[in-house]
């Protein structure tokens, strides 16, 4: 593993985040119009289960949006310490000290990318939820 898999674990973080942006601003539009609209008239149970999608939708986006605790950066501090703690004195060791660092974190990051990306399509399910709800109240 390399620094390198940090800086494209940033940018994937980054698309995950622009994406979730995109929904919000997708669920904000469709609650303006469809929901007004639905909202005209007494709200029947597919009004409500798309103001229910439509809350439900906005929190799963704003969970991707919110700050983790993700790292990106190689922590040199956290490294020396590291190094002291184990006595290295060879530089192949010192290698295998940054190595095992950045491999901890890219692992750990991995992990909570997969989760924001399953939050980002539960968001994007309800928001088609919200979508095909709000219509169908409309329409019924």
């Amino acid at each position: 593993m390399t620094a390198g898999a940090l800086a494209e674990q940033e940018r994937a973080l980054a698309g995950l985040r622009t994406r979730a942006g995109t929904v919000l601003a997708a669920a904000a539009i469709a609650g303006s119009l469809l929901g007004a609209e639905a909202g005209r008239s007494a709200l029947n149970a597919w009004g409500a289960l798309g103001l229910i999608s439509f809350v439900l939708c906005l929190g799963s986006a704003m969970w991707v949006l919110m700050a983790h605790e993700l790292v990106f950066a190689f922590d040199g501090q956290t490294l020396l310490a590291d190094s002291d703690r184990r006595q290295t004195v060879d530089i192949s060791d010192a290698y295998r000290a940054a190595g095992a660092w950045i491999e901890r974190h890219v692992d750990f990051n991995r992990d909570e990318i997969a989760r924001l990306s399953g939050w980002l399509t539960v968001s994007g399910l309800l928001l088609t939820a919200e979508i095909v709800l709000w219509t169908l109240s409309i329409v019924g």
